[in-house]
């Protein structure tokens, strides 16, 4: 964190802090070379002095410009990441990289600052401010990466600890965001102090001698936390000259960590990234709309052609078969199966206000849509949206051996965990018995790197999505033996009529200038059945039943330290097979990538339930025993590879592996997701270098994945139409240009801006219009979100979209193109390609003419698009952000990895 010289010199008399004179450049890594980005920077705490210099700056905006008036390291790794936008693929294969990204070595570029806060303990700063941590024990090395951590992280990781524990309105506000975050999260790991403290000694019990080893470790990390708070905001105050602004500006003070605060942030991480399934509510009304309309049978055979629940044209990680998750079509005549009432009695569950509200159905019905408020916190003087990248994270592109120049396998990726400031993720290296790594993990659990790179060896993650979430219809019952009603607060276990595990939970919000007013007291039910969280009350054939979420990770978010300490471990990891043994420990649902100097692999984690024959993965199911998981899914039949025949390695949260069966809640792994834009540039590569990889896969952040796939289609169907042609001819040269949404001389505008103006004001009405013939007006209920557009601000775009490949699949069997897979019928113009057309030239003519109206325009070839609508806009977690820049779908932390020599 950037000082004043004074500051500088109170931090070196308390600390022992030191500045290197002499620049200590890193030792040329034996192994071969490691690269990193981290935007916007590493450091990412404000005090009082740094505040008055971005206010002196920037005093509307309170944004930090590098050079200018930010910290240090508070914006540096912005303008790099940025910068690369502006390079074509082959300017980036003869770029010198190290102009993007950084070393990311196991010793400083050179030593700007370094410190002994401890007997044991050494911390050297590089000068992109990343800590260089180095304990005696391995407890040492926790302790550090709690103190450097907090030192960069200090009051972000105190707004997650507090979102994690469902105390963001008594922290930050009781703003109508805040209070949606409490609510959602209570929904999702309501833990008392009490649980979440006892969940890390269970872990420790449940693992043996590595379980023993992380009580330790887990102590040591917090007292690091709780020392850097104590040297930042003495006497745990808000009046240190280096404490956060932002404590002030709150009315706040920060309170000492305890277990349960890692557990808190532990399980508001794994229910954000690292969770899937869940979706059978949705599903079960959805199925039972398309009954009412159809009938039984053909219900059923729609169901099956949009679900997509195992397309055969699906993109896929892995090339060989991993049977998981059901077989064959929906089925809701098996026993265990328990349909929910479309127009019951409703009574609320976990989250309710105690004005007795509902719980937000859009969570529970629009799995597939964006929720509007739930997941972001309001703080001063800015809103975060913690689960704005819950539906769509990060990608891996990986060489092997034999299609590189090198002779080694070259590799690209990297996690999106959302652009903000400060980072979710912060930079570490450790160093010491039993670790050694370098690389990310999120604020508040950096006790290990979770993504990174090992002494000869790096990893990656994408979110997997796979289904670890079950949604369990408990029958109701009254303890008196009355007749149960959706207000009833016991239900069924066993046979045995059992009161629900209620509480409730309560918060004290107190006015700042974010949420002024009068304090309020906050007051919301928690109900809970040994299965999990009740959402809510209603009746499934005419009985009342509570709906509850199962999720295999509740109660155990921080098991997965153990695999992500084995990943640190080198004697743990010595090459591919050990590293997929070793993130078998991480229990979170993801998509783990591997490479070293000899080969790339794949490894899908997840505590993945084994379910009963009688129940069918897509709906809810009874709460019965017999009905209940029979087990977890053994190492062995989890998705994974190594060295693959294509000889590439390729995710963007697309498919894991043939058979292995879409989660209930994914219905987008249809024949079109934008793993094709990596794929498509990396099939059939030879003499990859790491610079030209680097460029393949910036050259796929900048594409369109919808356009690029659906307008083909599109266009065949539209004809040769002469009211179209101009609007025609734009979108066919757009494709042609590879369908970018890229301004690289940053002239102010995209190429082939005309075109993006067209499509986007056509897709909505010509996605609808490809299935409105077949499905009515069904096709407005379809729960399923239509677009991923870049204009969210939010850098991710095309991920899990089911429209996609609906209109991909629909027009090409209705076109008589090649289908594999192909749905039981079309559905566009009802099975007509004259009514299809004449519907697809009707919407695009609709169309062009409002934008031609709202343009001022009359030709079609004048109309603009503001590229600025699809700005990143990075979230402020704080009292100060940073610029927008243009868009890239790109990972937040990025890796470019080249190894070429291996540990004996």
């Amino acid at each position: 964190m950037r000082r004043s010289r004074v500051l500088t010199a109170v931090a070196v008399m308390a600390v022992g802090l030191g500045t290197s004179a002499t620049p200590a450049h890193a030792a040329e890594d034996p192994y071969g070379r490691v690269l990193s980005i981290l935007p916007p920077g590493q450091s990412g705490g404000i005090n009082a002095t740094d505040l008055a210099k971005v206010l002196l700056g920037d005093p509307v905006g309170r944004v930090a410009v590098d050079g200018k008036n930010a910290p240090k390291n508070f914006a540096d790794q912005l303008e790099m990441h940025d910068a690369l936008g502006r390079l074509g693929p082959g300017e980036i294969a003869n770029a010198d990289l190290t102009k993007y990204y950084k070393d990311a070595g196991f010793e400083p570029d050179r030593v700007v600052r370094q410190a002994r806060p401890k007997p044991g303990v050494t911390i050297r700063w590089d000068s992109y401010g990343v800590p260089f941590i180095k304990g005696a024990t391995r407890a040492d090395v926790a302790w550090g990466a709690g103190y450097a951590g907090t030192m960069d992280r200090m009051f972000l990781q105190d707004v997650l600890r507090h979102a994690g524990a469902a105390r963001s309105a008594e922290f930050l506000g009781a703003t109508e965001a805040n209070v949606a975050m409490d609510q959602e999260q209570l929904r999702t790991a309501p833990y008392t102090e009490q649980e979440a403290a006892d969940q890390i000694t269970t872990a420790a019990a449940r693992y043996g001698a590595d379980g023993a080893a992380l009580l330790p470790v887990v102590d040591a990390y917090l007292a690091g936390v709780n020392a850097a708070q104590g040297r930042l905001c003495p006497l745990g105050l808000p009046v240190g000259v280096d404490c956060p602004a932002e404590y002030v500006a709150l009315g706040k003070t920060p309170k000492r960590w305890t277990r349960a605060d890692l557990t808190y942030v532990a399980s508001l991480v794994g229910g954000i990234f690292g969770k899937g399934g869940g979706g059978e509510y949705a599903n079960a009304l959805w199925f039972q709309r398309l009954r009412q309309r159809f009938g039984d049978a053909e219900a059923r055979k729609v169901y099956d052609d949009l679900r997509a629940k195992n397309d055969p044209e699906a993109p896929t990680t892995a090339t060989v078969t991993f049977p998981y998750g059901g077989s064959g079509g929906i089925d809701p005549a098996r026993p265990g199966v328990a349909l929910p009432d479309l127009d019951g009695p409703q009574a609320p569950g976990t989250g309710a206000t105690a004005s007795g509200d509902l719980p937000r159905l859009d969570d529970l019905l629009g799995k597939g849509r964006r929720p509007a408020q739930p997941g972001r916190l309001d703080v001063p003087f800015g809103t975060v949206d913690l689960r704005q990248t819950a539906n769509g994270m990060s990608n891996a592109a990986l060489v092997a051996a034999d299609h590189t120049r090198s002779g080694h396998p070259v590799a690209v990726f990297g996690p999106q965990t959302g652009y903000y400031t400060p980072q979710l993720l912060t930079e570490q290296v450790l160093d010491g018995p039993g670790v050694k790594a370098r690389g990310v993990a999120f604020a508040g659990t950096n006790l290990v790197v979770q993504l990174g790179r090992g002494v000869d060896y790096a990893w990656s993650a994408t979110s997997a999505s796979s289904d670890i979430v079950d949604t369990v219809a408990e029958r109701l019952c009254n303890m008196d033996g009355s007749p149960a009603t959706v207000n009833s607060q016991a239900y069924l276990k066993n046979g045995v009529c059992t009161p629900l595990d209620s509480r409730t939970h309560t918060e004290t919000a107190l006015p700042n200038p974010t949420a002024p007013g009068l304090p309020k007291r906050l007051t919301f039910q928690v109900l809970r059945t040994h299965h999990g969280i009740v959402q809510l009350r209603t009746t499934a054939g005419g009985t009342p039943v509570a709906i509850a979420a199962q999720r295999s990770t509740y109660r155990r978010e921080v098991d997965s330290i153990i695999g992500f300490a084995r990943a640190n471990d080198p004697g743990h990891v010595r090459d591919a097979a050990s590293f997929q043994r070793a993130m078998e420990g991480v229990d979170y649902t993801f998509n783990w990538f591997y490479a070293d100097s000899r080969d790339i692999a794949y490894f899908g984690s997840g505590l993945l339930p084994e379910r009963s024959a009688e129940v069918d993965f897509d709906l809810p199911r009874w709460g019965d025993a017999r009905y209940d998981w029979q087990g977890f899914l053994p190492f062995e039949s989890h998705a994974r590879q190594i060295n693959p025949p294509t000889g590439h390695l390729v995710s963007w949260n697309n498919k894991q592996a043939p058979g292995f069966s879409a989660a209930d809640s994914a219905w987008g792994y249809g024949p079109v997701y934008r793993s094709l834009a990596l794929s498509d540039r990396i099939a059939g590569a030879r003499d990859v270098t790491r610079e030209s990889l680097a460029g393949l896969v910036q050259d796929a952040a900048t594409v369109d994945s919808r356009a690029r796939h659906t307008l083909p289609m599109l266009l065949d169907a539209l004809g040769d139409d002469p009211q179209a042609a101009d609007a025609a001819g734009l979108l066919r040269a757009w494709l042609a240009g590879g369908a970018h949404r890229v301004d690289r001389d940053r002239d102010g505008s995209y190429d082939h801006q005309a075109a993006i103006a067209i499509f986007d004001a056509w897709w909505e009405d010509a996605a609808k219009s490809t299935l409105r013939g077949g499905l009515g007006s069904l096709v407005d209920q379809l729960p399923q979100r239509l677009d991923d557009h870049p204009r969210q601000g939010l850098g991710s775009a095309w991920n899990g979209v089911a429209w996609y490949g609906y209109v991909s699949k629909d027009l090409r069997q209705l076109l008589g193109q090649p289908v594999t897979g192909g749905w039981h019928r079309s559905y566009c113009g009802d099975g007509s390609l004259a009514a299809c057309r004449q519907d697809l030239r009707s919407s695009l003519s609709a169309a062009v003419s409002r934008l031609l109206q709202a343009q001022g325009v009359t030709t079609a070839g004048a109309l603009t698009y503001d590229k600025h609508t699809d700005d990143i806009r990075t979230v402020t977690a704080g009292v100060v952000g940073v610029r927008p820049i243009d868009w890239q779908n790109r990972p937040t932390f990025q890796q470019v990895v080249a190894y070429t020599a291996q540990r004996s």
